[in-house]
């Protein structure tokens, strides 16, 4: 799997570092700490979408909920909140757990099972040129977890094992 990207909106610096220390024993790198709506609006604006979004629901502006509604958000998102009532919204969204404060690791364990077992491995796009044995086959890409195999000229989707 390539390098999984993870940042982390929360407007508490001290529960954001401890978050993040949390990530670190997992081997999870969020090195982008956000504080705000506006700030997470401003990084959004000039960022790649990350893989993974650690979200704390009530921030220091507003609610995160008006980044969804501001920007088409597709990164995999992990709620981590003081407050249950946001739950059913939550969910709506691309959430993949919701969390609530203070976070025990156990819990972000199963959060990271849960989204590794849910989002596709980055694998790198490989030109392969080798023929497969007994066809006059050629296997063109690999991507993700599908080889696309060239058979006189038709394309035919296999996983890849």
């Amino acid at each position: 799997m390539g390098v999984m990207t993870t940042i982390i909106i929360e407007d508490e610096k001290p529960a954001a570092r401890l978050l993040q220390r949390k990530l670190e024993k997992f081997g999870i790198k969020a090195e982008t700490m956000l504080h705000s709506v506006e700030e997470a609006l401003a990084w959004f604006s000039g960022n790649a979408q990350p893989d993974l979004i650690f979200l704390d629901i009530q921030l220091s502006d507003g609610l995160s909920f008006e980044i969804f509604e501001t920007l088409d958000i597709q990164s995999a998102v992990i709620f981590t909140t003081a407050y249950d009532e946001y739950a059913l919204k939550a969910f709506k969204l691309n959430s993949i757990d919701y969390l609530l404060k203070p976070i025990d690791e156990d819990d972000l364990e199963i959060a990271l099972k849960k989204y590794r077992s849910r989002m596709p491995e980055k694998t790198p796009i490989l030109r392969v040129s080798n023929k497969v044995e007994h066809s006059q086959s050629r296997i063109d890409y690999c991507v993700r977890n599908q080889v696309s195999v060239k058979t006189f000229n038709v394309f035919h989707s296999l996983l890849c094992l």
